[in-house]
């Protein structure tokens, strides 16, 4: 399954081209989807943190892909509802990806934290 998501996540990063169109500007956000998939495209703020809250299931491999527009060093955090860091991406980029497999289903934090002086338009993928 780690190689499925792996070959994915290449194929994502290979065939991605950014679009500045249609952000919305974020607050912290739950994202409730039954569906394995989801994308989002957002802006964080210089010297900020957008947060948002997804449930996983457990025993089931997860994924959050995120890619920046290279304006700024983007972090990734996943953090279970007890507070726990699970996954972190935290190079000196804004392409970040973590996968993980869930011991339970329940609610975790997607964290990313902009460490630039501007905003960094981004698109998320979750699985």
């Amino acid at each position: 399954m780690r190689k499925l998501f792996t070959t994915l996540a290449i194929a994502v990063l290979a065939s991605s081209v950014f679009s500045s169109t249609s952000f919305a500007s974020n607050l912290d956000s739950e994202v409730t989807s039954s569906a394995s998939y989801s994308e989002t495209e957002e802006c964080v703020l210089a010297h900020s943190t957008d947060t948002y809250r997804v449930t996983f299931t457990g025993g089931e491999e997860a994924m959050v892909m995120v890619i920046g527009d290279g304006d700024t060093d983007l972090d990734l955090y996943i953090y279970d509802e007890n507070g726990n860091l699970i996954e972190s991406d935290t190079d000196r980029s804004d392409t970040m990806i973590c996968t993980w497999t869930p011991k339970w289903t329940g609610k975790f934090t997607i964290k990313i934290k902009n460490l630039g002086s501007v905003r960094n338009y981004y698109t998320m993928w979750i699985y």
